[in-house]
């Protein structure tokens, strides 16, 4: 089917005065069905509904609004409301993309489910250049450096995502900061991700869930950050900085987690302040 759209052929859909209106009137089109994708061109928006088990996709271009099928799969994804994304926010994020990727051909916009039902805004360009990922309120997801304050800040933030007890944070070079958290089934918890350079990401996995549980918010960035630059000064191994990781637990036995560093075959392990305790602990 085809229909006339209440905005002209000359509307921009990279405009934040037009986007989110059209993202709406689409899924009016739709009778208000799940939405599962929302695509954004310089010409064209599209919105992905789920349909009993398919998917269909309604599309405005050039004042015209129409409707295909689309393929089964896409109806995996976590439905969303289009309306809790800042897509008035859309000129800032292309702005903020072209800069992050060095390229602002061909830009397109989405909102897709990205991973255990996170669902985000990314931003990506033809010739293809990796895509650059916003927060739903259209704060960008950066790269990080977790020996800084700003960088540990974030990921800890991405990776706790709000849990308020947690069994371990630890960080890996190459990995990043991970975050477990009990997934309500014995033996089995959830292990959430942030790399440097990726939205955080979560798989559950066999652990032990019966270790004991404390508060992320103990845990200060800063502090992170600095012991990060530190401890391999201090081992005498500062060339060897980048293989620095680190796991916060319970496992000392403290009324507080303990940091246990490790670096080359050698450990330091600080209380939450960083204060040196491995000749306590150990």
């Amino acid at each position: 089917m085809s229909a006339h759209s209440s905005f002209p052929a000359t509307a921009s859909p990279f405009s934040g005065d037009v986007a989110p209106h059209i993202v709406d009137e689409l899924v009016q089109a739709a009778g208000g069905a799940p939405v599962t994708k929302v695509d954004i061109t310089s010409k064209q928006v599209s919105v992905t509904v789920r349909v009993g088990a398919t998917a269909q996709i309604w599309s405005w271009q050039a004042g015209q609004i129409s409707s295909t099928q689309a393929a089964s799969s896409q109806t995996v994804s976590r439905p969303f409301n289009p309306d809790s994304f800042a897509l008035e926010r859309i000129s800032q994020m292309l702005s903020t993309a072209a800069s992050v990727a060095g390229s602002r051909k061909n830009q397109e916009l989405q909102v897709l489910e990205y991973n255990q039902g996170v669902v985000l805004i990314s931003v990506s360009t033809r010739p293809e250049t990796a895509p650059v990922f916003f927060r739903p309120n259209g704060s960008l997801i950066n790269t990080v450096d977790f020996a800084t304050t700003a960088g540990m800040t974030e990921a800890l933030r991405d990776a706790v995502d709000g849990s308020r007890q947690v069994l371990a944070i630890s960080y890996q070079s190459g990995k990043g900061v991970m975050v477990d958290t009990p997934s309500g089934t014995d033996g089995i918890m959830v292990r959430r991700t942030r790399p440097a350079a990726l939205p955080a990401w979560a798989v559950e996995r066999r652990g032990d869930t019966s270790a004991q549980l404390f508060s992320p918010s103990d845990i200060s960035p800063t502090v992170l950050a600095g012991l990060m630059a530190q401890i391999p000064i201090t081992l005498g191994k500062a060339p060897l900085a980048s293989q620095l990781s680190f796991r916060i637990d319970m496992s000392d036995k403290r009324s507080l987690p303990t940091i246990h560093f490790s670096l080359d075959g050698a450990t330091v392990v600080t209380d939450i302040t960083g204060k040196d305790i491995t000749s306590q602990v150990r």
